[in-house]
């Protein structure tokens, strides 16, 4: 009776020693697969962000001109200087004529300037003009998308942080628990098993 309970406790240890040793393989498996996963995934995310980086530095520069811009033109005259240079491209240059003004003129009751369009320059002006109104909105609707993209990207990364962690099963020791449970489980039934037997 002694050397069959002796083999029984050996048989345990060794079962256990097994189920630990798979459960360590599994977790260090898990964890090199994970790691390769996260490498790749990182750097294509890092280029990404530098991409984006590279864009919004870009962006920063042209808005910071065209507000400088902006600034240096505090007259009409300036402005009426300036304006072909904000146009777009067409057939033929557009006449800006500024009444003259004494120095005595307030500015409120100055005489409107007046802006002469050829006609060939109507459609692509007013092309240009819808198409800079298009701009806007999809810049608007784009702004927006922005905030919904990114609520919605912490959301998908949350669910793939649960994800993995779901996927490697814990860390060891919450799978050692569990194999060990299944182990205690099995131990049980070869013990009811072995009574049984014996009756």
């Amino acid at each position: 009776m002694k050397p069959a309970i002796d083999i029984i406790i050996a048989a345990v240890a060794l079962l256990a020693l097994v189920l630990v040793t798979d459960t360590w393989r599994s977790a260090r498996r898990d964890s090199a697969q994970l790691a390769v996963t996260v490498t790749a995934q990182s750097t294509a995310i890092e280029q990404a962000g530098d991409r984006e980086k590279q864009r919004a530095a870009q962006l920063a520069a042209a808005l910071a001109a065209i507000q400088a811009q902006k600034r240096s033109v505090h007259s009409p005259q300036q402005a009426a200087r300036e304006l072909s240079s904000v146009l777009p491209p067409l057939p033929l240059p557009i006449a800006i004529r500024e009444p003259a003004l004494s120095p005595l003129t307030p500015p409120a009751n100055a005489p409107p300037a007046s802006i002469s369009v050829p006609q060939p320059d109507l459609v692509p002006l007013y092309s240009d003009l819808q198409d800079c109104r298009t701009t806007a909105l999809q810049s608007d609707a784009l702004r927006k998308d922005l905030v919904d993209e990114k609520t919605r990207s912490a959301s998908l990364t949350r669910e793939r942080d649960a994800a993995l962690a779901t996927a490697r099963g814990g860390a060891f020791w919450t799978r050692l628990k569990r194999s060990a449970k299944w182990f205690a489980i099995g131990v049980a039934a070869g013990a009811a098993a072995t009574a049984i037997a014996r009756h």
